[in-house]
């Protein structure tokens, strides 16, 4: 039986494959409605343009002029769209990155060694040994509960010694480790040091959510364009 806090995370976990297929599947049908509209205003202006003396016979200059700047607006907003939501795509796949890490069942080794300097209980410090790096390094209370005041003093301070070292050998590892996948990252896809260097940086929430509503605005903007265009030349007719 689980605890509630690895039921949690372990449910969150098999949740983010759904939420990358719907994340994918909501791109793709949004995208390609984007694209019916911008197509849809592009073949408007061109119609009119290679037909305008016929136009002008059923509409207005100014009705003419409103159509040609709300469809204009139109194509500009989906532009705007498309280029956002490539960006938001972007962003939200080092999210998803991230969520993967934190909600995964692996268990890592802590990179930040604890500060153990003042500690004077030796059985924190093994505890510490063992919660962040999995060593179990209680054997020592043998000898500790055997030697004398000096003696335990020496043996507090070389496990400190020993935690430290081996805090600080895994945070060499985990570097190693991110500066492999970067060279590997830029040398598969060619990216420049800029490039893989934001690949890499933690999320910025702030970021993210400006693109989303930058998406949410130039797709309601795109939408009610193109709708008021159809509106405008039905009541002008």
């Amino acid at each position: 039986m689980q605890g509630p806090f690895e039921t949690i995370t372990e449910t969150f976990f098999e949740n983010l494959d759904k939420l990358k297929e719907n994340q994918r599947y909501n791109f793709e049908r949004s995208e390609k409605f984007m694209l019916w509209i911008v197509g849809f205003s592009i073949g408007g202006i061109s119609l009119i343009a290679t037909n305008l003396t016929e136009f002008n016979k059923l509409f207005t200059h100014f009705t003419l002029k409103t159509v040609f700047i709300l469809l204009i607006i139109s194509i500009i907003s989906g532009i705007i769209y498309r280029w956002a939501f490539y960006l938001f795509q972007i962003q939200y796949q080092t999210v998803e990155f991230y969520l993967q890490g934190a909600f995964s069942n692996k268990k890592t080794m802590a990179m930040d060694p604890k500060d153990l300097t003042n500690e004077t209980d030796i059985k924190e410090v093994l505890r510490r040994l063992k919660i962040d790096y999995d060593e179990d390094a209680s054997f020592i209370l043998e000898d500790y509960n055997k030697v004398t005041p000096e003696g335990k003093a020496f043996l507090l301070n070389d496990i400190k010694k020993h935690y430290k070292k081996v805090g600080d050998n895994v945070k060499k590892e985990y570097d190693f480790a991110i500066n492999y996948s970067k060279e590997t990252f830029q040398k598969a896809f060619g990216f420049s040091d800029k490039r893989i260097n934001k690949m890499f940086d933690p999320i910025n929430p702030k970021k993210l959510k400006v693109l989303a509503r930058i998406t949410t605005v130039a797709f309601i903007l795109c939408c009610l364009s193109f709708v008021t265009v159809i509106v405008v030349l039905c009541i002008k007719y």
